[in-house]
C-alpha cells in the first residue's frame, strides 16, 4: 500500500476552532482527490489540484487523510499542532528551554535552537510506532517510524492427515482352499498349487503335528475331534494400513519500506499409501522477491524447487497387483509369516498366485522426480497504458523403474526396465493494453515458447540367474527419443461499451479475440484462434444480465502422455499379472491440431445479494488424440470426432450478516451429454482404456467413452438364452454395457461464521451413469466374495430366460454341485472376468465430501501482530451409493480415463485431519 506524506500547516482563527491547513503528497507529487475528514463526523473536505486543502478542528480530533490505492493516515490535533504559526518549519526547543522563558524573571540567556523540523514531527509523537528521531548534517530533524525500517515476519504452518480405507469389499469366511472331487468338497494344500477357495468349511479342518514353511503352525488336515482348535482365519481387509501425512512449511519475509519484499518457503511433506512399507517423500522451496520500482511499475519473481520420492509408484501397476494378490488369498492362508521359502521361491498359497509382502519386498516400481522454475514479471500499470512482460523457465526430470523380478508367479520371464525423462520449457511473453473508459480497451500478446523432451528407456530380459538380475541381463534394449518444439503465439483482443441501448444503464459489452500461432511440430505450422462475445447488462433497468459468446481453438498435442492407460489394453483380464508398462506413446512430428468450436448461452440475475446464473453450452470437437493399438506397437492419433451440450445452473449468495453470525451459500448444476459423431481412418469404435475384454470405447452414435465387454447370448425378443445344463449361455460378441458419464452432477457448498468461527461443508451428489466392477467378478471366481458364500449352496434354481429352441426355460440348476467339476458352477464356468454384463453397477451417489471447522484470532503480542489460524476437517465423512463397493471416481490407475472401471483399485480413503497455521 502507497503512503501518504502529509505537509501540513495552519493559522489560528479562535480559541476553541481553528482552521487546519495541509498539503496530501506521495514522492514529493502533490495527491488531488484525496479525502480529509474529521473523524466520526461529517466535517470533510477534497484536496485541490495541488494537493492542498483546509478544515475547521479544535484541539483533540482525529483527522483521516485517504486516497485510493494509498495507505489511510490518521493524526491526531493536539495544542502544539494549534500554535499560532504559518510556517511550514519551525524551530524544536527543549522542555528546559520552554520553563526558563515562563519565568519573567529568569535572567538565565537563551540558547539558540538545535535544528528545525518538519510539522509532521510533532503529529506524530501521539503514536505507537515512533522507532528514531535522526538529526541530519544540515541541522534538520527527521522521524523514522517503524514503516521506514525492514519489517521481518513468519509463518509456520503444520498440517497433520490420517486417512483410513473404507467402502472394501467383503469376502466370505466360511470355506477353505480346495475344490470339488470325487463328489466331495475336498481342501487342497499350497503344494497342490490349487487357486481357487471353493473347498470344504474351515471348520472341518485343523492343524497337524507336521509343521512346514507353509503353515508353521501345523499343516491343515481334516478336523478328527471336536475339541481340535480351529484354523485362525485372516479378513484380507485387514491387511491395508491407515495412511498418516504430515507437511510442514516455514515462510520468512522481509519487507522493505516501500513494501518491496523478500520471502522465503520451505515445506517438506512425508506420507504413505493404505499398502504397508509404502512411503513417500517430497521438498518444495521457493524464493520470491517483489519490488515496487515506481507509483506505475513493479516487478516480481518466483525461484522454486521440488523434490519427489515415492517407493511404490505403479508404473508397472504393482499396486493393483498386490491388491489383487492379497484379495484371492484363501481366508486360513497368513501371507504375513513369510513371503520367501527357504529355496530362495516365494511363499505363496499357490505357485500360480503371488504373495502380496513379496511382490512388495521385490517391488521395482519407484519413482524419483525434481522440478526447478522460475517466473519473472514486470508490471507497468499507467492511467490509460499496461504493459506486462513475463519470462518463465522450467526443468524436469523424472526417473522411473519398474519390472517383475524372479519367482513372480504368472509372468513369461523375468524383465527390468529403467525410465528416465527430461523435460525443459522456456517461454517469454508480452502483453499490451490500452484502456479507453469502463470496460474499453485494446490489447494485444505475443507469446514464445520452447520445450524440449528426451526420454530414454533401458529394457533387460533373458537372466540366466537370479542373481544376474536386474542389469546384468543376454537382452538389452534401448529407446531413446528428443523431441522439441518451438511455438510463437500472437493474440490480439478489445472490448468495447455501448452506452444506453435500450435504456438507462442498460450498456452492451462486445469483446473480441483472434489468435495467430505457429509451431514448429504442427500440421502446417500455423493454428488459428477467435472468440466473439456480446453481453447486454441490466436489461429492462433490472439486474439481469444475457449474454452470448463463439469460440473456435485448435490445440496441438501434448508432448508428454499418460502410458498405463493403454497399456493394460494388451491384456486380457485373465492375464492380469502379465501386465506391463513397456510402450511409450510418442506424439508425431506434423500432428493434425485438435480443433474445438464452443458456444455459449448465459443468463444472471442478481436479487436481494442473491446472484443466480445459467449457462448453456455446444461443444463440437475434431481430431481428439486417442491411442491405437497395432500388435506390440502403439500409435497418437487425432482420430475422435464428437460433439456435446449441456447446462449449468448456479445460485450463489455471498455472506449475509446478522451481528456476528455470517453465510454463505452455492448451489450448482451441472448437465450435459454427449456423443461420438465420427472417427477418422474408416474407424467404428477404438478402445482407450481398460483390457482387451473389458474396455472403454469411442463409438460411433455412443456417448464418449461407453463401456464394452461380454454379456449374455440373447434372442431378437432381447431374452436370455439358456444352454442344456441350465445355464446362461455366454454371448462370444462383446456389447456395449454402459455409459459412464452421468446423466447430471449437484454440488452445494456452505460455510457458517460466528466471530472467530468458521464452519465449511461441501456436498456433492452425482445421478446416474454406469461403473464396472470387474473386483467382484474376479472374487466371485476365486470363491471369495461374500456373495459365493451366501450362494453357493443354492439348489433347484430356475434362470429366467428361453432354451435354444426358443421355449421358456425350466430347467432347474445347482449353483455349486460337489458331484460336478468346479468348472461346472455358477461362477467358474464363466472365468476370470465372469460375466461383464452382471458387474456393470449404478454409480449414483451422495457425499458429504467434505467438512471443516477452523478458528483464526489475530493478538497484539509484544507490539507485533500474532495471527494463527486452527483448523480441524474430515474427507468423505460420508457416502451413499448403490454400488457398496465400487466409486466411479476411485479410478483404475488413478488415471481420468478409467474413470467407471473398478479391478482392484486402490482403497478409497476417508480422512481426519487438523492443521495450524501461524503469522507473526
Amino acid at each position: 500500500m502507497k503512503k501518504l506524506l502529509l505537509f501540513l500547516f495552519l493559522s489560528a482563527i479562535g480559541h476553541s476552532q481553528s482552521i487546519f491547513k495541509g498539503t496530501v503528497k506521495y514522492e514529493g507529487e502533490p495527491i488531488p482527490g484525496a479525502q480529509v475528514c474529521v473523524l466520526h463526523t461529517k466535517n470533510c473536505v477534497v484536496t485541490d489540484f495541488d494537493g492542498n486543502y483546509s478544515i475547521a478542528v479544535k484541539e483533540g480530533d482525529l483527522l483521516q487523510i485517504s486516497c485510493i490505492g494509498m495507505e489511510t493516515k490518521v493524526i491526531k490535533i493536539t495544542n502544539r499542532t494549534l500554535l499560532e504559526n504559518d510556517e511550514r518549519v519551525v524551530p524544536i526547543v527543549s522542555d528546559d528551554y520552554t520553563d526558563k522563558i515562563e519565568k519573567s524573571s529568569d535572567s538565565v540567556p537563551i540558547s539558540k535552537p538545535s535544528g528545525y523540523y518538519d510539522n509532521s514531527l510533532t503529529l506524530n509523537f501521539n503514536g505507537q510506532d515512533i522507532k528514531n528521531i535522526i538529526r541530519k548534517e544540515n541541522g534538520f530533524y527527521l522521524l523514522k517510524n517503524q514503516a521506514d525500517y525492514n519489517k521481518t515476519s513468519f509463518e509456520v504452518a503444520q498440517e497433520l492427515l490420517i486417512s483410513s480405507p473404507f467402502r472394501l469389499p467383503k469376502y466370505q469366511n466360511l470355506y477353505a482352499q480346495g475344490r470339488s472331487q470325487n463328489g466331495a468338497l475336498t481342501y487342497q494344500s499350497p503344494q497342490t498349487n490349487e487357486i481357487f477357495s471353493w473347498g470344504p468349511q474351515v471348520s472341518s479342518l485343523q492343524h497337524s503335528q507336521n509343521v512346514s514353511e507353509y503353515y508353521p503352525q501345523g499343516d491343515i488336515v481334516n478336523r478328527t475331534s471336536a475339541g481340535a482348535n480351529q484354523l485362525e482365519l485372516y479378513n484380507p481387509n485387514h491387511f491395508f494400513q491407515n495412511t498418516v501425512d504430515s507437511k510442514t512449511s516455514l515462510s520468512a519475509q522481509i519487507i522493505g519500506p516501500k513494501k518491496n519484499f523478500l520471502k522465503i518457503n520451505f515445506a517438506y511433506k512425508t506420507g504413505n499409501i493404505a499398502i504397508p512399507d509404502t512411503r513417500n517423500n517430497e521438498i518444495t522451496t521457493s524464493l520470491r522477491y517483489f519490488r515496487q520500482v515506481s507509483d506505475k511499475s513493479k516487478i516480481d519473481a518466483i525461484l522454486s524447487y521440488n523434490n519427489f520420492k515415492n517407493n511404490l509408484s505403479n508404473s508397472n501397476f504393482a499396486i493393483n497387483k498386490i491388491v489383487f494378490a492379497n484379495a484371492v488369498t484363501p481366508i486360513h492362508f497368513d501371507n504375513s509369516i513369510a513371503s520367501i521359502l527357504s529355496n530362495g521361491s516365494q511363499r505363496n498359497y499357490s505357485a500360480l498366485e503371488n504373495n502380496p509382502y513379496y511382490l512388495l519386498q521385490n517391488n521395482l516400481d519407484r519413482n524419483k522426480s525434481q522440478m526447478l522454475s522460475f517466473n519473472f514479471n514486470h508490471d507497468y500499470d499507467g492511467l490509460y497504458n499496461e504493459n506486462k512482460i513475463n519470462v518463465s523457465f522450467q526443468s524436469s526430470e523424472i526417473k522411473n523403474t519398474n519390472g517383475q523380478p524372479f519367482y513372480m508367479a504368472g509372468i513369461t520371464a523375468p524383465n527390468f526396465n529403467e525410465r528416465t525423462e527430461n523435460f525443459k520449457s522456456i517461454s517469454v511473453s508480452d502483453v499490451y493494453r490500452h484502456n479507453f473508459g469502463y470496460m474499453k480497451f485494446i490489447e494485444s500478446k505475443i507469446d514464445f515458447r520452447f520445450f524440449d523432451r528426451e526420454l530414454n528407456r533401458d529394457y533387460f530380459s533373458g537372466f540366466a540367474f537370479s542373481s544376474d538380475f536386474p542389469k546384468n541381463s543376454q537382452n538389452q534394449t534401448n529407446l531413446d527419443v528428443a523431441q522439441d518444439r518451438f511455438e510463437v503465439f500472437y493474440n490480439i483482443n478489445g472490448s468495447f461499451v455501448i452506452e444506453n441501448v435500450t435504456g438507462r444503464n442498460n450498456d452492451m459489452i462486445i469483446k473480441a479475440k483472434t489468435d495467430l500461432n505457429y509451431s514448429s511440430t504442427v500440421q502446417n505450422h500455423f493454428m488459428t484462434n477467435y472468440y466473439g462475445s456480446a453481453e447486454l447488462k441490466n436489461i429492462l433497468d433490472t439486474r439481469l444480465n444475457f449474454g452470448i459468446d463463439y469460440g473456435y481453438n485448435e490445440i496441438e498435442p501434448s508432448l508428454q502422455n499418460n502410458n498405463l492407460n493403454f497399456n493394460s489394453m494388451r491384456f486380457q483380464i485373465n492375464q492380469f499379472k502379465q501386465l506391463e508398462n513397456d510402450l511409450e506413446l510418442i506424439t508425431p512430428r506434423g500432428a493434425a491440431p485438435t480443433k474445438e468450436q464452443i458456444t455459449n448461452l448465459k443468463l444472471s440475475y442478481e436479487f436481494n445479494y442473491w446472484n443466480v446464473n445459467l449457462n448453456y453450452y455446444s461443444k463440437k470437437v475434431d481430431n481428439l488424440y486417442t491411442p491405437i493399438l497395432n500388435s506390440n506397437t502403439v500409435s497418437w492419433s487425432p482420430d475422435v470426432n464428437y460433439k456435446q451440450n449441456g447446462i449449468e445452473f448456479e445460485i450463489q449468495k455471498p455472506f449475509s450478516y446478522y451481528h456476528d453470525i455470517n453465510y454463505n451459500f452455492n448451489l450448482n448444476f451441472t448437465y450435459y451429454k454427449n456423443k461420438v459423431t465420427s472417427l477418422n481412418n474408416h474407424l467404428s469404435s477404438i478402445p482407450f482404456a481398460g483390457f482387451a475384454d473389458v474396455n472403454k470405447n469411442y463409438i460411433v452414435g455412443q456417448p464418449l467413452g461407453v463401456i464394452v465387454g461380454n454379456g449374455y447370448l440373447r434372442d431378437s425378443n432381447k431374452n436370455v438364452i439358456i444352454g442344456n445344463d441350465g445355464f446362461p449361455i455366454k454371448d462370444a460378441q462383446p456389447k456395449i454395457l454402459g455409459n459412464p458419464n452421468p446423466d447430471f452432477v449437484v454440488g452445494f457448498f456452505n460455510a457458517f461464521k460466528y466471530k472467530e468461527l468458521m464452519l465449511n461443508l461441501t456436498f456433492e451428489w452425482s445421478q446416474g451413469g454406469e461403473i464396472w466392477n470387474g473386483t467382484q467378478q474376479t472374487l466371485n471366481y476365486y470363491g471369495k466374495s461374500e456373495l459365493t458364500g451366501n450362494q453357493r449352496n443354492v439348489t433347484n434354481y430356475i434362470f429366467d430366460g428361453v432354451t435354444q429352441n426358443g421355449l421358456p426355460n425350466t430347467k432347474a440348476v445347482s449353483f455349486y454341485d460337489a458331484g460336478l467339476p468346479v468348472e461346472q458352477n455358477r461362477w467358474v464356468r464363466y472365468g476370470t472376468e465372469g460375466i461383464a454384463e452382471d458387474a456393470i453397477e449404478d454409480a449414483t451417489y451422495f457425499r458429504l465430501s467434505s467438512i471443516s471447522l477452523s478458528y483464526s484470532k489475530a493478538t497484539n503480542w509484544t507490539r507485533n501482530n500474532l495471527n494463527f489460524t486452527l483448523t480441524v476437517f474430515m474427507n468423505n465423512a460420508f457416502i451413499a451409493s448403490k454400488s457398496k463397493s465400487a466409486f466411479s471416481s476411485n479410478s483404475m490407475f488413478n488415471s481420468i480415463d478409467t474413470t467407471g472401471l473398478e479391478y482392484f483399485n486402490s482403497p478409497m480413503m476417508k480422512s481426519f485431519g487438523s492443521s495450524l497455521t501461524i503469522k507473526f
